[in-house]
């Protein structure tokens, strides 16, 4: 994990604050309303990259939010907390690779018992808008486009030695709550999106969208025409209206394994993965507790 600048651009009037800054536990972020003035100088000062000034500046933009935000690499993180559970002195069986698909929570259930386990959590994801028959489930899809971040080339010559940051753009013209641009520094790539569109099932790339995202890769200051992408990605975050996170209070009594459903964080999964990871557990722990 590595922590980087991140900008969000804003267009004239909207000076709304984030309800987050407000958090005490927010102070490490060390956010900041800056004009597009303040925002190109504090960049100079502090050697990070942004897009080209007069692209955002024509384009309207004329404020921005600034803070420090920690950025997971995800492959890595994920094979670090398999590692970590494999080697934990209280886990005694750990199978990933079954291709074995539940149909059913019961079926859950039914190996949770002959394991001699009392809890299940369901993280399913996805999988639970069948595992749970859960309408309110959806896939919100994604795309990126993945550039190559120790090669990749710079519209202006200047930031070739500046860190990378993130930016993101949610408002017109650039971008919308569907269509949002932005880009990512991810260990060892660049990720540029993207598309938020629940319901869309879509397992490649159109043809408008892979224009869509050079375009955005463009705006966000990486010279397409030195700089191609190294691989492309969608994906399809698992949206509902509200997180599941609660005792799947039929199904424990009936069964005897106490059942928690832990699903729903749509883009969030990142985010709020040790929070809900923590939850979870206490939930699981108060059939203990009785």
């Amino acid at each position: 994990m590595e922590t980087v600048p991140a900008v969000a651009f804003k267009r004239n009037g909207d000076y709304k604050i984030p309800d987050w800054v407000s958090n005490p536990k927010s102070k490490d972020l060390a956010f900041q309303y800056l004009t597009i003035d303040q925002l190109y100088s504090e960049s100079k000062s502090k050697s990070f990259r942004l897009p080209q000034r007069h692209i955002i500046e024509e384009a309207g933009y004329t404020h921005a939010w600034l803070f420090q935000t920690p950025i997971v690499d995800c492959p890595n993180m994920l094979k670090r907390m398999l590692d970590e559970i494999k080697t934990h002195e209280y886990t005694d069986h750990v199978d990933v690779e079954t291709n074995k698909y539940y149909t059913t929570i019961e079926e859950m259930i039914q190996d949770a018992m002959k394991l001699g386990c009392d809890g299940v959590v369901n993280c399913t994801g996805l999988g639970s808008s069948q595992l749970c028959n859960d309408s309110q489930l959806v896939g919100a899809r994604g795309i990126l486009l993945h550039y190559d971040r120790t090669s990749c080339e710079w519209t202006e010559n200047e930031q070739q030695d500046m860190k990378e940051s993130v930016v993101l753009i949610e408002e017109q013209p650039f971008g919308s709550d569907t269509h949002p641009c932005y880009m990512i520094p991810r260990g060892d790539i660049i990720a540029v999106g993207g598309t938020y569109l629940e319901g869309d099932e879509e397992k490649s790339i159109r043809k408008d969208e892979r224009e869509m995202l050079l375009t955005n890769a463009q705006r966000l200051g990486i010279d397409t025409d030195k700089s191609k992408p190294v691989n492309e990605w969608v994906g399809f975050r698992p949206y509902r209206p509200e997180s599941r996170l609660e005792v799947d209070k039929m199904l424990s009594s009936s069964s005897g394994v106490r059942v928690v459903h832990s699903y729903g964080y749509g883009g969030s999964g990142w985010t709020v993965y040790v929070g809900a990871a923590r939850d979870a557990a206490e939930l699981v722990l108060q059939a203990e507790q009785r």
